[in-house]
């Protein structure tokens, strides 16, 4: 019985730190078949590129839906072993659109077909350019062959944390306190998928604590690194939340 124990706490801890590490990169798997990757992930604010793996006899979806997106250009590099189609029309894949537009993207995988002066590979780029009310957007993901059965039959975009407009000034403190407390706030924002390791808004936020921590001023600091104080706010009051819950 004791072994038996053991065994099931050795699986319980490699499944939470695999679901951890998932979590960590930007992927969380909220719901059967539906793999979620954040806008940071997807345009290349990391150092990992999305993967998707075409199986026989299984297609896979891109939603950009969640994003609020609309897809106005792809590019598959490496058509001979996939196939490329969409929820709308897009002019670029062999289509005249009286609208050109798209939410959903749909891969496929095909017998590998012989294409002169393309070279043989089993994987492929996939550019896909969006637009929104906040502006365009260029998504990479790497396709590649897969030998089992897909985890997930969708891939759904999701937005990032986004900066805010300045509402409020900050409450009066020392800023070694505030230093304490946005550091903390920081550290919880990425146990909670808010801001993503090695996204663009996590260096923004570093930038802003080592300015900080040389002296400068809470708002000076947060427009020499670029963010705003509603952020700021909002990581204090995730520090604070913190400390408050540790003294309970």
């Amino acid at each position: 019985m004791k072994a038996f124990l053991q065994n099931l706490s050795v699986i319980s801890t490699v499944l939470t730190f695999t679901i951890f590490w998932q979590s960590a990169r930007g992927e969380n798997y909220l719901k059967k078949g539906v793999r979620n990757i954040s806008q940071d992930i997807a345009t290349g604010n990391s150092n990992n590129i999305p993967l998707i793996e075409l199986s026989s006899g299984y297609g896979v979806n891109i939603s950009f839906i969640k994003s609020g997106e609309i897809v106005e250009k792809v590019w598959l590099d490496n058509p001979a072993f996939a196939s490329l189609d969409v929820d709308g029309c897009l002019s670029g894949l062999a289509q005249k659109c009286e609208q050109s537009g798209a939410t959903v993207l749909h891969l496929r995988r095909i017998n590998p077909l012989k294409i002169p002066q393309l070279p043989k590979t089993n994987s492929s780029l996939l550019t896909v350019i969006t637009k929104s009310n906040s502006g365009r957007k260029v998504y990479v993901f790497r396709v590649a062959m897969g030998d089992t059965a897909p985890k997930y039959h969708t891939i759904e975009v999701t937005p990032s944390l986004r900066e805010e407009p300045e509402i409020k000034n900050l409450p009066s403190a020392t800023n070694i306190t505030n230093l304490q407390l946005i550091s903390s706030g920081l550290e919880i924002a990425q146990q909670q998928r808010l801001i993503l390791p090695n996204s663009r808004l996590q260096r923004r936020v570093k930038s802003f604590l080592i300015l900080m921590k040389s002296g400068y001023l809470i708002n000076d600091a947060a427009r020499r690194s670029g963010i705003s104080l509603q952020l700021v706010n909002r990581l204090i009051e995730l520090g604070s939340n913190s400390q408050i819950g540790t003294l309970r």
